[in-house]
């Protein structure tokens, strides 16, 4: 006997497919595993639109039913991104300057230097992180410390290097590991531009690839939002998190701490895997506190990495 596989069948496997994602993803918290399909509800929501699409010209009323459901469930986490952030704006003085700053991680691999070059040049950036930064790429970079006379950096062979260069002067700067001794450096700097000072602080705490990496990670964060809670000055942390903002433990995050997305009212702005758009989210993050005013952000153009870098616009609006 011969066995055909039909549109209908192909469509409700692939949309139980991502209702069971959707579901997993609630239990986020609990392992792991399910925190990994959380990253994806753009795609899950897509995938379910399609199907919904498609199976309705098929007159299959209950699926179609059932899958509409859950790409609304799906959307009502993506929504955010596009609603302005409730926060009023803080007023900030006709002579506090506007800053930028670019995040990139450029991939410890990464050996295509020119294009990292040439959009620090477009971008003209008031501060610039690096994560992945190897001895060989901050040897290759000498010249910027004409431009940029205050750095910090931790380099290393790993994709756990780390660079902070700035224009502005720095009342105080360091290397911090939030979490153990053995966790992946951070920068801690206290930055004065203007009449005003803030604290940006940078990290790219371990990926939550096996039980023991998530958990590291997210001893990292907790200990991170301890860190910010003590800050005095209105603070900026720019990193890859490796978590997306749909993560359960991003959402603590920013409860524990009380910093804010500056995605809000932007759009998605995935930065992660680049070239890989079916697979596209948003891991590389910039989070500030009050006292700090977002005036642009956006993903800037590949760099040969598998990330694309963050730059964002902002002022210092107190104390």
């Amino acid at each position: 006997m011969k066995s055909s596989i039909s549109v209908t069948g192909l469509l409700t496997f692939a949309g139980l497919l991502a209702c069971l994602a959707t579901l997993a993803s609630f239990a986020g918290l609990f392992w792991w595993g399910f925190e990994l399909v959380t990253h994806f509800r753009v795609q899950y929501a897509l995938a379910l639109s399609g199907c919904v699409l498609i199976l309705l010209t098929l007159r299959q009323w209950r699926w179609s039913a059932l899958f509409g459901a859950f790409a609304l469930l799906n959307l009502a986490f993506v929504i955010p991104a596009f609603r302005e952030d409730d926060a009023a704006a803080p007023a900030v003085a006709e002579s506090q300057p506007t800053l930028r700053a670019l995040l990139a991680n450029v991939n410890a691999g990464n050996r295509d230097l020119e294009r990292l070059q040439h959009l620090i040049v477009e971008s003209d950036p008031d501060i610039i992180l690096l994560l992945e930064a190897t001895p060989w790429l901050l040897d290759r970079l000498r010249d910027l410390n004409k431009s940029y006379p205050h750095h910090v950096a931790e380099p290393r062979d790993d994709p756990f290097g780390i660079a902070l260069f700035g224009r502005h002067p720095w009342g105080r700067s360091q290397i911090f590991r939030f979490g153990d001794a053995a966790s992946p450096p951070a920068i801690v700097a206290t930055i004065t531009a203007g009449e005003r000072s803030f604290t940006l602080i940078g990290t790219h705490p371990w990926p939550p690839v096996s039980a023991e990496l998530a958990e590291g990670r997210n001893e990292q964060l907790r200990a991170l939002a301890s860190r910010v809670r003590q800050s005095q000055l209105p603070l900026l942390v720019l990193g890859d998190l490796n978590l997306s903002p749909w993560s359960p433990w991003f959402a603590r995050l920013l409860a524990d701490s009380g910093l804010r997305d500056s995605r809000r009212g932007r759009s998605i702005q995935p930065s992660w895997p680049a070239g890989w758009w079916p697979l596209w989210i948003p891991i590389d993050h910039a989070l500030y506190s009050e006292g700090i005013h977002i005036r642009h952000r956006e993903i800037g153009p590949a760099i040969g990495s598998d990330h694309y870098p963050v730059i964002v616009d902002f002022q210092v609006s107190g104390p």
